[in-house]
């Protein structure tokens, strides 16, 4: 079908996304960060949250940059929200939109690591209670197996897994048209860092 290939379309991929030295900077942060949290998902209508490991299965960590007391969590999330920002920049220069180019606002950032049997049930990231417009992962690192991020499209149930690169960002439209899931991680431990903007 036709729209499957105009859905691919929308779904951009940037290897190489950040300096060498900043890529290594970083993984070596997540490598050394031990304070994660059970990842929970929107619960109900009401935007409750819950964790609800057999959906999702990762370890969190937020970051922000108000109210923090660690400057090296302050430095990461300024750093990583101007990141998303240029890249959901760069997507709509790529599709065809400059006049919108921030025109938004990145709403969260979250480090995951997913440890083996960790994984992300099909969803899709825009509701009522979270409204987002784009979605954002970049994938630390890739010396695990498993730990697909793996697209569905509705109809035809096609569907198209990206390729596992490390440092490479991912940006898509968080609608209804492009449910996503992260198949298991059957070995190692797989670290990105999911961001949403509206």
């Amino acid at each position: 079908m036709e729209i499957e290939k105009d859905l691919h379309n929308y779904i951009r991929v940037f290897q190489e996304a950040l300096p060498e030295k900043i890529y290594n900077n970083f993984v070596k942060i997540c490598k050394d960060y031990d304070s994660w949290e059970d990842a929970s998902i929107v619960n109900d209508s009401s935007g409750s949250q819950a964790v609800k490991k057999e959906e999702r299965d990762t370890k969190r960590w937020g970051l922000n940059n108000i109210g923090n007391k660690s400057l090296t969590e302050v430095h990461w999330a300024n750093f990583l929200k101007a990141f998303f920002k240029d890249g959901i920049n760069q997507y709509l220069d790529l599709c065809g939109y400059p006049e919108a180019k921030d025109g938004f606002r990145v709403l969260d950032i979250q480090v995951l690591k997913y440890k083996e049997g960790g994984h992300y049930i099909f969803h899709v990231d825009h509701g009522m209670c979270v409204p987002r417009t784009f979605s954002c992962i970049y994938f630390v690192n890739d010396d695990y197996e498993g730990g697909d991020l793996v697209f569905k499209y509705p109809g035809s149930g096609e569907e198209k897994v990206i390729p596992k690169k490390k440092n490479t960002l991912i940006v898509w439209p968080s609608t209804f048209l492009y449910p996503h899931t992260v198949t298991p991680v059957t070995k190692g431990e797989r670290f990105s860092v999911v961001s949403w903007a509206l």
